[in-house]
């Protein structure tokens, strides 16, 4: 399934961010922090997923302190192996973002928020490896690098 690229304010990825477990407002309009966005939407509007960056030219450094796109949002309520459309979104960040930073591509899971016994196990399946904490402890970080975007990893 391939995915859309959409703007922060589409009211199709805000009713899906409102079913998200990070969202703040329910109903607001947009959902995406400011700074450089790519947001995403598949074909049959079933799933969303959000990358964020603090704009470069801005001075502004993430909390974190790690620079790269970050995955601020993805719901899957579709069919699709939520791996799957993953490895879509790094294809779809490396053909919309004109650069990426050292950090390369991030997301955070909250563990308790979550059902699965194995927070960020579609990450995983895509090839993303779990790098530590936030820093209250919280949330699984999990990396990939930006080289390997849309790349499976090799069977074990």
């Amino acid at each position: 399934m391939s995915w859309i690229r959409v703007t922060k304010f589409d009211p199709r990825t805000a009713a899906l961010a409102d079913r998200h477990y990070s969202r703040r407002k329910i109903g607001s309009p947009q959902f995406m922090p400011p700074g450089q966005t790519i947001i995403l939407i598949t074909a049959d509007e079933r799933a969303v997923f959000g990358w964020w960056r603090p704009d470069p030219k801005s001075g502004i450094v993430a909390m974190n302190g790690r620079d790269g796109w970050t995955c601020t949002i993805f719901r899957n309520e579709s069919t699709q192996r939520s791996s799957d459309l993953i490895l879509g979104a790094e294809i779809a960040l490396a053909l919309f973002a004109l650069d990426c930073g050292p950090s390369g591509m991030l997301t955070y899971v909250w563990d308790r928020k979550i059902k699965s016994v194995n927070p960020g196990y579609c990450f995983k399946m895509a090839g993303w490896t779990t790098v530590g904490r936030s820093a209250d402890g919280r949330k699984t970080l999990l990396t990939k690098p930006f080289t390997e975007a849309g790349r499976q990893p090799s069977p074990r």
